[in-house]
This record gives C-alpha cells, sequence and structure tokens, in this order.
C-alpha cells in the first residue's frame, strides 16, 4: 500500500522542529469549523507502543479537547472496535501511532494522508482507521519486531511525543482562536 505524505516528515531533535511540526498539522488538519478526534494508539506495556497513549495523555494534560486514547486509558487491538464507536460521524479523525521502519527513519514523525493500520508490524489483522495518520518511527524494523518495540528508547518516544503534543496544542490554539476572534486575526496578520 503506498501511502502519500502530506508533508515533510520531522525528526524529533531538529533545529525549528516544532515549527515544522505545526506547519504539517495545518497543512492536514481540516477547516476550522469541522471538529478534530486525535485517536492515540497503542498500549503502556511497551516503550516503543508507548508513543500514542504517551501523546493522548499529555495533550489532555494541555486542556486539548477530542482526545481518545491516553496512559490510562489505551486504545489498542482488544478495545478498537469500541473505541473507534464513541467518535462522532462528523469528526475528523488523526490516528496517530508508533511506527517500525528503515533504520535511517528512527526518531521521524511522518504526516500521511489517509488511514493508518494498526498493529501491522505485529501482523494483526485491524481496520484501517483515521482520515489522515500521524506516525513516529520509534524502532527499526526486523525479524524480532515485538522485542524491538519493547526495547525502543523510553528518550526518543517522549521526545517525539512531547513535540508532537506541544505542535498540536499550538495549532489547536491558533483554530480556536480565529474562531472565536477572525477581525482580530485578520487584522493581526495585516
Amino acid at each position: 500500500m503506498t501511502r502519500e505524505l502530506l508533508a515533510e516528515n520531522v525528526h524529533y531533535s531538529e533545529g525549528f522542529g516544532l515549527n515544522k511540526v505545526i506547519r504539517a498539522l495545518e497543512v492536514i488538519l481540516p477547516a476550522q469549523d469541522v471538529e478534530v478526534t486525535y485517536l492515540c494508539i497503542g498500549s503502556d506495556l511497551s516503550t516503543g507502543d508507548s508513543f500514542g497513549p504517551l501523546t493522548g495523555t499529555l495533550l489532555k494534560r494541555m486542556g486539548i479537547t477530542g482526545v481518545l486514547g491516553s496512559l490510562d486509558d489505551t486504545v489498542h487491538a482488544k478495545n478498537m472496535a469500541n473505541r473507534i464507536e464513541q467518535v462522532p460521524g462528523d469528526h475528523f479523525v488523526v490516528a496517530i501511532d508508533a511506527t517500525m521502519g528503515r533504520h535511517k527513519e528512527l526518531g521521524r514523525i511522518s504526516f500521511i494522508n489517509g488511514p493508518l493500520r494498526p498493529g501491522a508490524a505485529m501482523k494483526k489483522n485491524l481496520p484501517p482507521v483515521g482520515d489522515v495518520s500521524i506516525l513516529f518511527n520509534v524502532a527499526p524494523a526486523g525479524f524480532a519486531n515485538f522485542m524491538m518495540l519493547g526495547c525502543a528508547s523510553l528518550n526518543t518516544v517522549w521526545q517525539g511525543a512531547n513535540l508532537l503534543a506541544r505542535s498540536i496544542s499550538v495549532v489547536s490554539y491558533r483554530r480556536k482562536k480565529t474562531c472565536t476572534d477572525p477581525v482580530g486575526a485578520i487584522s493581526s496578520r495585516a
């Protein structure tokens, strides 16, 4: 399956990474009058797989609404179908998950047009989720994916989740401000 990148992928440690992720989010998110649900997929039982729940926890602590999945309320293979049913049909779904890939892509956040297939690295056959996807490469793929995912660097996962959550927070604030103060937003750009 070929996936179209919607924006340049960003390494969590690169200079101006926050600005780059913010710009990417502004490209992938819909018009401001469309409600967004952030579906943060993963488990707190594996370091690499905790990227989604850790991002969801940070988003909730930042006051972002429309977040499903956190460290204390994970969205994973066993409850995925039930959790997806909780998303209102008119919401735009941003699926957030860890991925495994090439070694040179380790630590990169990718913005994909279309859904992701949760659990694909573990050979799970789950339905695709999301209108767009944000994936963070936490470990190189190989013959022992389960072990590689569990041995992913907690610092890398933390850095990626922190960067993405801060970026979403900035974009959410800008979207809310533009919706509530369109005249001020327009005049401040002039």
